[in-house]
């Protein structure tokens, strides 16, 4: 007749996985301490910077209020100047006859498309490679002829389209430049001019950024 064991009650077992759970917290909280004391906030990061925001990488609170969301106020402190001629605007998709393509695709937040610290296709942003098919995908499936066989990922990732700006490709843009050479006879750089407020960056202080910036 076989005899069923029981097994002893551990109380060694949880005191030492208690033991490991205190000193995990120590030693987090040590790291969190130094980085603060040291001014060291990149060890936050939770991801590579992308290219445009390396400048900025070390003063978290230019994009961040405290540990907020990202806002579109804040995008636009540096891309109102490009976003002026946003052909997917806000204005766009407050139109009501737009509002089935907002209910597919929260576009009026640039976060849905955008996430900083997130490495992808070389562009260090977040941005799904077959995004316009949200709500294009009838292009690639017989709609537009010139774009059969045509992959979803395809549009961005070819050189083709841009989201906020594709004027240039557009097909009333095509049907008046169609008798334009390939490229302007002088090739000159537009002269761009750049007010600073500030001769210098301000010192990064670690203390301010994670009060959203206040004293």
């Amino acid at each position: 007749m076989a005899v069923s064991g029981r097994r002893g009650f551990s109380w060694r077992a949880i005191v030492n996985f208690r033991t490991v759970v205190a000193l995990s917290c120590v030693l987090l909280m040590g790291w969190f301490t130094a980085a603060v004391a040291l001014d060291r906030k990149e060890v936050f990061l939770p991801g590579e910077s992308s290219v445009g925001h390396y400048l900025i990488e070390a003063s978290c609170a230019s994009c961040h209020e405290g540990f907020k969301p990202v806002s579109n106020d804040t995008c636009m402190r540096c891309h109102e100047a490009e976003m002026a001629e946003d052909v997917h605007g806000q204005k766009k998709f407050r139109d009501p006859r737009w509002a089935a393509e907002l209910a597919k695709l929260e576009v009026l937040t640039c976060t849905t498309c955008h996430s900083e610290h997130i490495h992808m296709f070389d562009r260090g942003v977040h941005l799904q490679p077959d995004l316009c098919m949200t709500c294009h995908q009838g292009i690639i499936e017989g709609d537009l002829t010139s774009h059969d066989g045509f992959t979803p990922d395809g549009c961005w990732t070819a050189g083709c389209h841009n989201y906020h700006d594709h004027r240039s490709i557009s097909t009333g843009f095509l049907r008046q430049n169609l008798d334009q050479p390939p490229m302007l006879p002088v090739q000159a750089m537009p002269t761009i001019e750049v007010e600073t407020q500030l001769d210098e960056a301000p010192e990064p202080d670690l203390s301010k950024e994670f009060l959203g910036g206040a004293a």
